[in-house]
């Protein structure tokens, strides 16, 4: 069972404590609980409506969608991110959980991925709002995201040496 799983009631008191007196403490969890999968949802809406969706799972409460520099002002081509944002038990008190990932750069085979913290965030604020920094924090962060993923795939295949591939093996 989880800490949010969890439900606060008055200790047990052998002929002094009754099953009717956990009613309030049962009914205030489990409003919690519904509140908090409301906001989470409306969360993962909102961001949805910022960007393309690529998946939403309503059960993890998380959305991937595609974040697109689409006018090149890094410095050149237009970079697409894969960015997942996911709302964890315990939102809106714990922050959003914001994960970017390279579309078309792999290393061993896989997407390089990186975490955004730190960014601006208040339980208090409206999904809207929320979904909002979140799409300020991404593009913020992106120029951080390439240097990494350039610096990355530099150390994969530094300048002036190329990879070996099929192509250029002798036929046998």
């Amino acid at each position: 069972v989880g800490v949010e799983d969890q439900i606060e009631c008055p200790p047990w008191q052998w002929g002094a404590t009754h099953a009717v007196d956990f009613v309030p403490f049962v009914e205030a969890s489990v409003r919690n609980r519904t509140n908090s999968k409301s906001i989470r949802r409306e969360l993962i809406d909102a961001v949805c409506k910022l960007h393309v969706p690529l998946e939403v799972d309503r059960s993890a409460m998380s959305a991937s969608c595609l974040f697109q520099d689409s006018d090149g002002d890094m410095g050149g081509s237009a970079w697409d991110t894969i960015v997942h944002v996911s709302a964890p038990p315990g939102f809106p008190s714990v922050m959003p959980v914001v994960e970017m990932q390279t579309v078309s750069h792999l290393v061993g085979g896989r997407p390089l991925s990186q975490r955004v913290e730190g960014y601006p965030y208040s339980p208090r604020w409206a999904a809207a709002e929320m979904a909002s920094r979140i799409t300020q924090a991404v593009a913020g962060h992106l120029p951080v995201f390439r240097d990494y993923v350039m610096a990355r795939m530099s150390a994969q295949h530094p300048v002036g040496v190329a990879p070996i591939s099929s192509f250029n093996q002798p036929a046998a």
